[in-house]
């Protein structure tokens, strides 16, 4: 079963490398355009939505069933080698806001 890793951040820096090789995943709040080969996916809590989507993950998140999974059944369909990492980000704008974006990584 895929691993789970929260970590929390400040808005100062919102820079994620890919752990395994190096890779820019994510700039400021900007997704890379080339994704490495270890990259599953991002997924941003705040408008529910996957960048990066890697072609073997696709299926499980185009599929009827996507919605009726419990978190633990999602981990449990990603790779075992995988790892995913939620950076939660916190800032006062108008009151505290709150941001967590997940990139899952796998390894090989």
């Amino acid at each position: 079963m895929a691993q789970y890793v929260e970590i929390k951040q400040t808005w100062e820096d919102t820079t994620f490398h890919c752990p395994v090789c190096g890779t820019v995943v994510c700039k400021d709040g900007s997704f890379t355009d080339k994704p490495c080969k270890h990259l599953l996916f991002s997924w941003v809590d705040q408008v529910g939505e996957f960048e990066n989507l890697a072609p073997e993950i696709r299926p499980l998140v185009e599929s009827e069933d996507f919605f009726l999974l419990s978190d633990e059944e999602f981990l449990e369909q990603c790779p075992d080698t995988a790892v995913l990492f939620a950076l939660e980000s916190k800032s006062m704008a108008c009151g505290p806001v709150y941001c967590t974006v997940v990139h899952a990584i796998k390894f090989p």
